[in-house]
């Protein structure tokens, strides 16, 4: 096995702004460059000789050690991501340029941080998916969770409930105080819908004042006709913004898989017919089309 003269490398490697590391067949540090403390904020000789594994995020550990294997035995894994913790506890990610020397039985790896590029990409995503007032999932996100919420309730045999929300008197609202008192209102719905349901479920903004609630895996219809009347409370409560004093109330209709069908567009179909019901009979009230109780 021939060696590397590191040391004469050294100088050059520590003009690079990406990490430069060499990590033994047993997985631990013989060597990294300058950069390694920037991005990782250890100094070399806190990592040398230490498990190159201890350092990397916990859910990534797995992951990590099939690439090494993966490099080890020859196979092309050129490029891979994975995320870090540095020595102040921040979680950072790193995209990975590396290969398995046989001759020298040594890994190379070099280190960019992709942090920044992560976290844009993450707003961008978050951006693309909610309605920009009230932070909640736009229409586009809503069909993605009602859909997913369908495959899991189709693969497990479960219930899954879906409530369509219209505000009554939101267009007077509107018509009578302006726009600006408008949007509070919709945070202030947005919030109190938020605050009715469980983390598993998704409330989401459907358009100007609709709403849709997904409710999932809730097996006793009463159940959901329960948090549907909570919900109709919640909303029929006055709003207050400074000194004006609004009183709204809500039409809610409700659809149920798969006693109304068993696609997204069935769903939320039954769910508005519902809520037109309610809306057409005074409004303030929860109506469902669904035939039995179960």
């Amino acid at each position: 096995m021939k060696t590397i003269d590191l040391a004469a490398l050294k100088d050059v490697m520590d003009l690079m702004l990406d990490a430069v590391c060499v990590v033994n067949k047993n997985g631990c540090f013989v060597f990294v460059s300058a950069a390694f403390e920037d991005i990782f904020g250890y100094a070399p000789n806190e990592v040398i000789n230490k498990p190159m594994i201890d350092f990397v995020y916990p859910e990534d550990g797995v992951k990590t050690l099939q690439v090494v294997e993966t490099l080890i035995s020859g196979e092309n894994q050129r490029r891979f991501e994975n995320r870090w913790v540095r020595k102040d506890g921040k979680v950072v990610d790193i995209l990975w340029s590396a290969r398995w020397s046989e001759e020298h039985q040594f890994r190379i790896a070099i280190a960019h941080d992709i942090t920044e590029r992560k976290q844009m990409e993450q707003q961008l995503h978050h951006i693309a998916g909610h309605d920009p007032l009230t932070q909640l999932p736009n229409r586009s996100l809503l069909f993605e969770r009602l859909q997913a919420s369908l495959g899991l309730a189709r693969r497990g045999g479960t219930h899954l409930s879906l409530l369509f929300i219209d505000i009554d008197g939101f267009k007077h609202v509107n018509d009578n105080y302006g726009h600006l008192v408008g949007d509070k209102l919709l945070k202030s719905i947005a919030k109190r819908l938020h605050d009715c349901v469980r983390k598993s479920d998704t409330v989401g903004r459907f358009g100007g004042d609709e709403f849709l609630v997904i409710l999932n895996d809730i097996e006793s219809f009463d159940k959901v006709l329960i948090i549907a009347e909570k919900i109709r409370s919640e909303l029929d409560k006055p709003y207050k913004f400074d000194e004006l004093v609004l009183q709204l109330s809500p039409s809610i209709g409700l659809a149920r898989y798969p006693e109304n069908g068993d696609n997204e567009q069935q769903l939320i179909q039954h769910a508005d017919q519902a809520m037109y019901q309610a809306k057409s009979t005074g409004g303030n009230s929860v109506k469902t089309t669904v035939n039995s109780a179960k």
